[in-house]
């Protein structure tokens, strides 16, 4: 039977073993995804890693899927000035009878820049003009109804795959690994303040960002059909919801329990028939799972707004942007991060936000997460980030993009 070769590369963002045995494992189940085999039919696998790449084997991931029958081989490349660092390639040796035409090659992230197709491009000679456009599938967190769902079908029109994931780490999964081309990820909201997982993975992860959306959430208490509000005890949501509404939950002295996500509240509630639960979720998700609202707009704070970013693989904006996002980290001497600030002050930069978190690589250091009102690609921009540069160990854009405040017209 003939052996047939599939390659697939991608890249690590750092060298720790969780790092490069999550990103071998998600190249690895891609290339099976794509291609159908039985690991019972492959001959070997071979990987090689760049010599920035030692904290793992990336063999221990294609045990860790069970692929435990098949030979393994890994080794370092050879250093090549100029190379792509922290990557991870891999051949896999395939018995079959599949035509060469049919097995298809996987790259991911940085290491897409290593298809064969791309590498034989030439540069362009002139720079085109932006061409704006909408992604045809976007992953949320959440189940359908959630607040979410509600701010890509307020925030884009058309026809969109809406792709619902349970936890944040899986947005990120689905739109690098190609499932979907987007990914929107609630970063902040205006009452209880950053969502720190959301920021903690923008960082692990070399997604950009190239829309935000900002929703009005307006949380409303909800019951099954025939169920009498003087029999409830409890109320389900998601956590962040449950501490919005925190006030009018201990008005009706009932018992928070957190569930998952707004959305998947309101589907429990429908499903148990509990006649002492309540569920808080959006007015989407009441008709959704044909569930009574008892009351509308029950958070604490009014004016209560969370902060979506549209991510994708790709860099360009959805349309023309007006903010971008950094993380930088200043160097450890007095007053670094009040020259990073200068440099955007004195070029009449205006910034609308800025976090520390901590680094997880260096106890009592900080990185810095930073928003500023202008697109990279203006020349005081440009020049702004590169006088930045000279004072940051580390600097990251984020991305340029579009803002709008959902049910108030663009910013």
């Amino acid at each position: 039977m003939p052996v047939r070769g599939i390659r697939g590369a991608t890249t690590s963002p750092n060298n720790s073993a969780e790092h490069v045995l999550a990103r071998t494992r998600e190249l690895l189940m891609e290339i099976h995804k794509r291609n159908g085999f039985e690991p019972a039919d492959l001959a070997a696998i071979l990987f090689t890693t760049t010599i920035d790449l030692d904290a793992a084997y990336p063999a221990t991931a294609a045990r860790e899927l069970g692929w435990r029958d098949t030979a393994t081989l890994c080794s370092h490349e050879i250093d090549v000035p100029g190379g792509l660092p922290r990557c991870i390639r891999v051949l896999i040796l395939w018995n079959t009878e599949r035509p060469v035409t049919e097995i298809h090659h996987v790259y991911l992230y940085e290491a897409e820049s290593l298809r064969p197709d791309r590498a034989e491009l030439q540069p362009a000679k002139q720079h085109p003009a932006r061409v704006y456009s909408l992604p045809a599938s976007i992953a949320f967190q959440g189940e359908h109804g959630a607040f979410s769902e509600e701010a890509l079908l307020m925030g884009l029109s058309g026809e969109i795959d809406r792709i619902p994931c349970r936890t944040f780490a899986e947005i990120f999964l689905a739109v690098s690994s190609g499932r979907a081309e987007a990914g929107l990820l609630p970063v902040e909201n205006s009452t209880t303040g950053s969502i720190h997982t959301s920021y903690d993975l923008l960082l692990e992860n070399d997604l950009h960002v190239v829309g935000e959306f900002i929703l009005p959430v307006r949380h409303c208490a909800m019951l099954p059909p025939g169920v009498e509000v003087e029999s409830v005890r409890q109320v389900i949501s998601q956590t962040q919801a449950l501490e919005q509404c925190s006030h009018w939950i201990a008005s009706q002295n009932w018992e928070p329990v957190p569930v998952h996500d707004t959305a998947g509240a309101a589907r429990i509630l429908a499903q148990e028939k509990r006649p002492d639960r309540a569920a808080i979720a959006s007015e989407t998700a009441a008709r959704l799972y044909g569930l009574n609202i008892i009351a509308r707009s029950i958070q604490d704070v009014q004016a209560n707004y969370t902060r979506f970013l549209l991510l994708s693989k790709e860099s360009a904006p959805i349309a023309k942007p007006a903010k971008t996002s950094l993380i930088f980290a200043t160097r450890h001497k007095p007053g670094a991060l009040h020259s990073c600030l200068d440099e955007l002050a004195k070029r009449g930069i205006n910034l609308t936000k800025i976090e520390s978190r901590p680094d997880r690589k260096k106890p009592w250091h900080y990185l810095f997460y930073l928003d500023f009102e202008g697109d990279a690609a203006e020349p005081k921009v440009v020049e702004a980030l590169e006088a930045l540069a000279t004072h940051t160990d580390f600097l990251r854009r984020l991305g340029s993009y579009p803002t709008r405040t959902l049910g108030e017209g663009e910013e």
